[in-house]
């Protein structure tokens, strides 16, 4: 029984994990956009830090829920 709760968890995990991974992912095009289009208008390249490092931090969340869902198998 106890496998049985483990198992249930471990899916609900996967869900909110793939939930977040869905949502990370949708966030890092938009700033991808974002920064395109920044660039686009020939901004500087200290105007353009903070979306690059919008740009980056989803990245790195995006590794980090994949990295979890690989531990969730």
């Amino acid at each position: 029984m106890q496998e049985d709760t483990q198992k249930a968890r471990d899916g609900d995990r996967r869900h909110i994990l793939e939930q977040e991974l869905a949502g990370e992912q949708r966030s890092l095009e938009q700033a991808k956009k974002e920064l395109a289009d920044l660039l686009a208008t020939g901004a500087s390249s200290d105007r353009a830090a903070p979306y690059r490092d919008r740009v980056g931090q989803h990245e790195r969340n995006i590794q980090a829920i994949q990295k979890e869902l690989g531990n969730l198998k």
